[in-house]
């Protein structure tokens, strides 16, 4: 009988010898698109309970597969005791991308405005959406992002400025503040007003206004942004919005994960 220590390393080179290593080209294409992305809002981790249950259908799967059916399985044709626990109630159906972006526009239209470049994207635990929103004085890029909870609160940030509303939200506002920290600021000239709503059941919107078309690598088109801190937070506070599950949201991993999640985003 051959040693086991002499046949394992040999069958372990055979099973892996032909796998291939990710994708260079598709890596460095998702870390340009997520540079793109903002760095200071925030997003979800989804760790829905759905996935650990296809990850553990898949190894019970593989299992039965290698190894036969286990003893006491049920014989086809039977009946088993199982299928009617498994029936689970329905949940509520998640916002869509698109829904968002139709909210945005009718929050945003108005008389003497274009509305152009519709943007949305997304997946279960949060949706967003933009528009270019020109009144005639030049055009502004207006972004929205929604998400069911769990988010991180930037409120928590030592200088945040934040307003505790009575109904126990609160309110983080940034005015006028420039979208690049280095001498492109200079080149384009873009700045942003910038709100984030965080419910006290963990729903939170955020809105961003900028004075150009683009948030990067596009000069600015007016002196300010079209929509003022003041008007962003009342569009927050419509209640036309609507938001993921608060149970589909699992988690967070800070703003720098945004960018990941929206490597997604399609032109609607």
């Amino acid at each position: 009988m051959n040693n086991l220590n002499d046949t394992l390393p040999g069958l372990m080179h055979r099973a892996t010898e032909n796998l291939e290593p990710v994708s260079t080209d598709l890596l460095e294409r998702s870390l340009q698109q997520g540079i793109r992305l903002r760095r200071r809002r925030t997003t979800i981790l989804s760790i829905t309970g759905a996935s650990a249950v296809l990850a553990t259908a898949g190894l019970i799967v593989g299992g039965t597969q290698l190894f036969g059916s286990p003893s006491g399985a049920a014989v086809a044709g039977t009946t088993s005791p199982s299928a009617k626990a498994s029936a689970a109630k329905p949940t509520a159906k998640p916002v869509t991308p698109k829904q968002t972006l139709a909210t945005l526009k009718s929050l945003v239209a108005g008389p003497g405005r274009t509305l152009s470049k519709p943007e949305s994207w997304g997946e279960t635990d949060f949706a967003a959406a933009a528009y270019v929103v020109d009144d005639g004085k030049g055009a502004s890029r207006v972004e929205v992002f929604v998400a069911g909870g769990n988010m991180q609160d930037p409120c928590a940030e030592p200088g945040a400025k934040c307003t505790v509303r009575s109904d126990g939200s609160k309110l983080f506002t940034a005015t006028e503040q420039p979208e690049y920290t280095d001498g492109r600021q200079d080149e384009y000239g873009v700045v942003n007003n910038y709100v984030v709503l965080t419910y006290k059941d963990g729903r939170q919107i955020s809105l961003t206004s900028y004075n150009g078309p683009a948030e990067k690598d596009a000069q600015h088109t007016r002196p300010k942004p079209l929509f003022t801190v003041a008007q962003l937070a009342a569009l927050a506070e419509n209640k036309a919005w609507k938001f993921p599950p608060a149970s589909v949201s699992k988690g967070f991993e800070g703003s720098k994960a945004l960018e990941e999640k929206k490597l997604g985003k399609t032109t609607k």
